[in-house]
Formats: C-alpha cells, sequence, structure tokens
C-alpha cells in the first residue's frame, strides 16, 4: 500500500512537472515568433510570478506599449532592488516616452551597481547629450574613453566641443576620430563643415577630398566639397562639384539653391534659372533665392515672371534690406524693357529711398522716360531740372578738389552735359521738344561698386565710370548720321 502511495506521488510530480514545462515551451515558442500579442493573453491565464510579470512588460514595450511596460516595470523594482534587467529595460522605455531624466535616474542606479560596466555609461552620456547637458557628457565620454579606446567615443568627445562652440577642441578630436577610422563619413562631414563656417577653406577641400578618394558615394561629402569651391568664389569649378552630386542622385534644396546661386554669381543666367526655379518650388521663403531668381528671369527677358517675382520681394523686405534698391532698380528695367513705361518711372523714383550714390543717374533715367517714352513734357521737366541740379553740385565739388588732368577733364565734360541740357529744358519749357532728337536710354552696367554707362547726347556717345560717387569720362565720340 506504501509503496503504491509513493509511486502516485511520483507520477503526479511529473505530470505536473511536464504540465509546467509544456507552460514555459509554449511561452518561449510564441515570444520566439514575435506572437506579442497572444503571449500577453496566455501570460493573463497564468497566476503571475516575477518572470512572468517581467515578460508581461517586455511584450508591452515590444508592441509600443511603453506606459504599461513601465507600470510593471516600476512595480518590479519596488519589490526586486537592484535588478539589472528591470532597470536596464525601465531605462530604455522611459527614454522611449522622451522621459530622459528617469531614464538617467536609472542608469546612475545601474553604474552604482556595476561600476566596471561601459554599456551604462555610454547610454547615460548619450542621454546628457540628447538634454544638451554638454559638459556633464563630455566629462563621462572621457571616462568612457579611458576605459574603452573606442573610436566613436572620440567622435562623440568631438560632438560635445562643437556643440561648445570650443572649434579647436572639436577638430583636434574629430582629426584624431579619422586618423583611427578614415573612412568614418559622419566626421568626416562634420568636420569639414567646421572648416567651411570659419573659412578654412583649403583644409576643408583636403579634408573632403580625402575621404572622396576613398568612397564617392556620400551626398554630404560630395556637397560639401562643393559647397568650399562656392564659397571660395571659384564658381566655375564650384558647378562642376555640384553638378557630379546631381548626377549621383542628389536633388535636395541646398544643391538646387547652391547650384543656381553659383551660375547666377558666375552671370549663366539660363542655368540659374533653372536650378533657382526648382530650389523656389522646395522653399518659397528664402529671400536670396526669390531675388536672384527674378533678377535671372530678368536677364532671360522673361518679364512676365519677373515682375511678379520682383513685386513679391519687395512685400516681404524690411525697410532696412540691404537689397531693396537692386530689387527696385531691377523691376523699374523689367517694366521697362516690357514697354510698361509709367510702372518703370515710378519703381525707379522709388528706388530713390535706397541709394545714396546714383540718384543722379536715377533722375536722368526718369527725365529720359518720361520725355521719350510717355510724352510727359511737365514731369520730363522736373526730373531733368533735378539731374541738372546734381550734376552741377558734382561739379562744384570737383572744382573743391585738388586740380588733376581727370579732375579737369570731368569737370569741362560736365559742364558740356550741363550746357546741353539747359538748352533741351528750355526747348521743352517752349513747347518746342522738336528741336532735340530724342536721345535713347542710356545703357548701364553695374558690377560691385562700378557703373558703366554708355549714353548719347547731342549727336555724341559718351561712356562714363561711375564708382564710389565719382563720375569718370572713358570715351566721347561723334555719332555717324547717315
Amino acid at each position: 500500500m506504501k509503496r503504491r502511495i509513493i509511486l502516485a506521488s511520483l507520477l503526479t510530480i511529473c505530470v505536473f512537472s511536464v504540465f509546467s514545462q509544456n507552460k514555459e515551451n509554449h511561452l518561449a515558442e510564441l515570444l520566439k515568433n514575435f506572437q506579442y500579442q497572444q503571449a500577453l493573453e496566455y501570460i493573463e491565464a497564468q497566476e503571475p510570478t516575477k518572470e512572468l510579470l517581467f515578460q508581461k512588460a517586455l511584450c508591452n514595450k515590444a508592441l509600443g506599449k511603453y506606459q504599461k511596460a513601465i507600470f510593471i516595470l516600476e512595480l518590479l523594482d519596488k519589490e526586486y532592488k537592484d535588478d539589472v534587467q528591470i532597470l536596464s529595460e525601465l531605462a530604455t522605455c522611459y527614454q522611449a516616452i522622451a522621459n530622459r531624466k528617469a531614464s538617467v535616474e536609472c542608469y546612475d542606479e545601474l553604474i552604482r551597481i556595476d561600476s566596471a560596466n561601459i554599456y551604462f555609461k555610454i547610454q547615460k552620456a548619450e542621454l546628457l547629450f540628447q538634454q544638451s547637458k554638454y559638459e556633464k557628457a563630455l566629462e563621462l565620454f572621457y571616462v568612457i574613453y579611458d576605459q574603452g579606446k573606442s573610436a566613436n567615443t572620440l567622435k562623440q568627445i568631438a560632438q560635445c566641443y562643437e556643440m561648445m562652440n570650443v572649434v579647436d577642441s572639436a577638430i583636434f578630436y574629430y582629426r584624431k576620430t579619422l586618423a583611427e577610422n578614415p573612412l568614418d563619413a559622419f566626421s568626416t562631414a562634420s568636420l569639414t563643415n567646421i572648416y567651411l563656417q570659419y573659412g578654412l577653406l583649403n583644409e576643408g577641400k583636403e579634408c573632403s577630398q580625402t575621404f572622396m578618394d576613398m568612397d564617392t558615394t556620400n551626398h554630404q561629402v560630395n556637397l560639401l566639397n562643393a559647397l568650399l569651391y562656392y564659397a571660395g568664389e571659384n564658381y566655375e569649378e564650384a558647378n562642376n562639384r555640384f553638378l557630379v552630386c546631381e548626377q549621383r542622385g542628389d536633388t535636395s534644396l541646398l544643391l538646387n539653391r547652391n547650384l543656381g546661386l553659383s551660375y547666377f554669381m558666375s552671370n549663366k543666367f539660363y542655368n540659374s534659372e533653372v536650378y533657382l526655379d526648382k530650389a523656389f518650388r522646395q522653399d518659397t521663403t528664402n529671400n536670396t533665392v526669390l531675388f536672384a531668381l527674378a533678377t535671372s528671369s530678368m536677364q532671360m527677358a522673361d518679364h512676365k515672371k519677373a515682375i511678379p517675382l520682383f513685386n513679391r520681394l519687395l512685400d516681404r523686405l524690411k525697410p532696412d534690406s540691404s537689397i531693396l534698391y537692386s530689387c527696385n532698380k531691377n523691376l523699374a528695367l523689367s517694366y521697362e524693357k516690357s514697354g510698361q513705361y509709367k510702372e518703370a518711372a515710378e519703381t525707379h523714383l522709388r528706388s530713390l529711398n535706397y541709394s545714396k550714390y546714383n540718384q543722379m543717374n536715377i533722375y536722368y533715367t526718369v527725365a529720359n522716360i518720361y520725355d521719350d517714352r510717355l510724352d510727359d513734357p511737365q514731369n520730363a521737366l522736373t526730373y531733368y531740372t533735378y539731374y541738372r541740379n546734381a550734376l552741377s553740385d558734382y561739379v562744384e565739388s570737383l572744382k573743391k578738389k585738388t586740380e588733376d588732368e581727370d579732375n579737369v577733364r570731368r569737370i569741362k565734360d560736365s559742364e558740356k552735359r550741363i550746357k546741353a541740357l539747359d538748352e533741351h529744358i528750355l526747348e521743352l519749357k517752349g513747347g518746342k521738344k522738336n528741336g532735340r532728337k530724342k536721345q535713347s536710354q542710356p545703357i548701364v552696367i553695374e558690377k560691385d561698386n562700378t557703373k558703366m554707362t554708355i549714353s548719347k547726347e547731342n549727336g555724341k556717345a559718351i561712356i562714363t565710370k561711375e564708382e564710389n560717387g565719382k563720375i569718370t569720362v572713358l570715351e566721347e565720340k561723334d555719332l555717324k548720321i547717315n
């Protein structure tokens, strides 16, 4: 009898053991196949244990239900203090919901439990970096590097210095990173960008080119390399390098904007219009792109496109914007070339508000528009008079200067122009507009602070140069009359 009881007991134990093992195997199979929802349903039907509750938290975490996972893990942490697995998963869940402070506190506990564990220190340092606590992160990254000597940690040290704006140290550690891992694209791009920002163009070219010689496929490094040539005003080489970026599939705003501006700066307006148009569609807020696009369209005689673009830009510009004069001047030229002479005159006059050195030429241009294009002698007289007064003041300022050959010639030329202008003003006042041949519009070419003007006055072609408010007559020829 006793033997039967013992045998029955053993059989019962075996059945429970097999049953328990089957349950564990079933749960393991569900987890192995990522069937987390089924695993949760299965766990709910079981008696709660530490292991099952932990698996329940992990299933919720895997399904993105971080708050539920945190609730379970916090309960487990209270009951099972200093459990590394529980704390580690809790830190990860806090990080997932952007509660970086709580996550850092978890890693503090983990480092206290296991002070030699580099992984916990790396996680904490990265969280401090994400919180913009760069000095604290830097201290910890130094400790991590002393323990592990990792090139990636050198890069993280460099990033901290970069964010703290300690440029020399950032450069030093990015260089150390690249010495250990020359194919680190992130460090190459970061270092090249620092060189670009601080005008160290040769260093930037060398850094990016060294990487490109090993790996030609990285869009960011290729683009930064092209930007270095653009920053150095080597627009032809910049264009070539930007085009290589485009051929390799780069269609970014940065590429279209800078390639368009590079073409614009080299006066290749057909090409600049193409790429600036793309850049403007990608970002309509950039005033530099809008101005360059409008000007390119004007230069390509696409005035129907240029005029609304200039007006759109003028609506945006602040009263103290440095490009208000250029914008108004180019809009006025677009109006002129499209035959909208009244709008051209009004826009030229508006540009007077933004120009210190071009008032005399603006008066002359406006007077000619009213005289030759709008047949408005009254307004023509007004602005010819303004022009004459400005020209007279200019002559008086020349007479106060030391006499030299150039000054004498400028005075003589200006006095001739005043005399001819006085004659024409008298004709207009007397209603004898036909007594003078219509003067064609002067051709004006501007670059930097220098303006070249080719005008026809009283049977003569006159070429003048204006630089910083000073006008010099370069050549004066009689016109042949057929």
